[in-house]
């Protein structure tokens, strides 16, 4: 690196995070983005509010838009799910295909990188692109249509999504600085909630098409901007080891802890999915407000998980992260079911039990949102020990595998559940959103009875 294209990354640094110059300044050129940093994992945090506040529109809206309640729907309302699932079906086949390539690539940018670029910058597109529907009416024309853009939006969101995970435990290599990124990611995931929560009054201002290319715009330089500094480490570029996609596929399977915690987090995603697909519908239906007023139910939420993450992170380092994590899936257990109890016979206003839901649900599903990733990066460094092979890429695909399969199923059967009722007009009212609340929480249960078997140390 040249002196003066130090002197210029210095000064950007110092720009966005001042504290940081001085520890810039006295680096070594090659340690510059090498060497851990405070910067680095604010910067390697940053990306999670792009990509969450894209998702956040899409699990909030784009069910809603093509399945409007009380009106005509722009797709077949039995042939969605099954559109969302084939979509997930296909990033589901080249997930790991990705992690296994991710794991032995070597270009001058590092492993992981180059697919980072080519997601952030296709996300974006194929987002907008999601809410222009050829025909103004239902139509299978339509059904196409969100299939295959919905196809490349998730192929380019697995491009980026897996080797942008697996940098989690190549660039910070102990188990506090983890369990601190993730908590920076959960804080950047949660300010893309409020994003993604001001979606519907930005919709009833400018309609679907248009704020859908205000978010897809404005969340480009979020992505672009924190790859202009991070770089991958040095041990990230060591020579790969001689083993075949199926050999890596078996061990990363065979791995105990690695299945325990994957299945373990499905059930987790799938209920948490339908938490998030049908939020509008919880707004709208259950609590009878205007789609403008879902910024009502965002908002709150957000900012007591933000509270929380301090507490998060005080709670692992002092119980673990296994008791706090297993914990958290039983408390959320105990209060998804919740959703059926919200009635306008209570005395306290249908607003106020709907938010007071939600804001619950978050305070206690939030262990489970953060720890992750430092489970997942505690067992790469695990299997690393007894294989004497670093193997994220693999780890990293199979666990986005399942991600994409749990939130795959999830969205093909919600719809189902609506055909028990998604509007307040029907026989039943918004029964199949509520019954969403009670499966979810026998999920969660099921999950926390498997994540019992998780070891507290590294097994032998």
């Amino acid at each position: 690196m040249s002196s003066r294209s130090k002197k210029i990354t210095e000064k950007a640094i110092g720009l966005i995070l001042p504290e940081s110059a001085q520890y810039v300044r006295t680096c070594a050129p090659g340690a510059l983005y090498a060497t851990l940093t405070t910067v680095q994992g604010i910067l390697y945090a940053l990306l999670t509010l792009a990509s969450s506040t894209l998702w956040g529109v899409l699990n909030g809206w784009l069910l809603y838009f093509y399945l409007p309640p009380g009106g005509t729907p722009r797709t077949p309302v039995a042939l969605y799910g099954l559109v969302m699932l084939m979509a997930r079906l296909v990033n589901m086949a080249i997930t790991l295909p990705v992690g296994y390539l991710s794991d032995r690539t070597r270009t001058r940018w590092g492993r992981r990188l180059p697919y980072v670029y080519v997601g952030v910058v296709c996300m974006p597109l194929f987002f907008g692109l999601l809410w222009y529907p050829p025909l103004p009416g239902e139509s299978l024309w339509n059904l196409i249509y969100l299939a295959g853009v919905m196809i490349a939006f998730n192929v380019a969101y697995e491009c980026y999504q897996t080797p942008y995970d697996t940098l989690l435990p190549e660039l910070f290599p102990q188990e506090a600085q983890r369990i601190r990124v993730s908590a920076w990611q959960t804080g950047f995931q949660l300010l893309g909630a409020v994003l993604s929560g001001l979606a519907g009054p930005l919709i009833e201002a400018l309609g679907y098409g248009r704020a859908a290319q205000a978010y897809a715009l404005g969340l480009l330089p979020v992505f672009l901007t924190p790859l202009f500094f991070l770089r991958e480490r040095a041990r990230s570029q060591a020579a790969p080891a001689a083993i075949t996609f199926r050999q890596s596929l078996r061990l990363a399977l065979g791995y105990r802890p690695f299945q325990i915690f994957t299945l373990s987090w499905a059930l987790f995603w799938m209920a948490t999915t339908f938490i998030l697909e049908t939020m509008p519908y919880i707004v709208t239906e259950v609590c009878r407000r205007s789609e403008g007023e879902a910024a009502y139910f965002y908002l709150p939420t957000v900012l007591v998980s933000l509270l929380c993450l301090p507490l998060v992170t005080r709670l692992a380092d002092r119980l673990g992260k296994r008791r706090l994590f297993l914990a958290s899936l039983l408390a959320g257990a105990l209060t998804l079911p919740g959703l059926l109890w919200i009635d306008p016979t209570l005395p306290l206003p249908l607003l106020a039990q709907g938010v007071g839901w939600v804001v619950l649900t978050a305070v206690v599903l939030s262990p489970a949102q953060v720890l992750p990733s430092a489970i997942a990066a505690e067992i790469t460094d695990w299997d690393a020990q007894r294989s004497g092979q670093r193997r994220e890429g693999m780890f990293y695909a199979f666990w986005g595998l399942l991600d994409q399969l749990a939130s795959g199923l999830g969205l093909a059967v919600i719809p189902l559940f609506l055909l028990l009722g998604r509007s307040a007009a029907s026989p039943h009212g918004p029964l199949g959103v509520r019954l969403l609340g009670a499966f979810g929480g026998l999920l969660l249960f099921l999950a926390f009875l498997i994540f019992r078997r998780y070891p507290a140390a590294a097994p032998a």
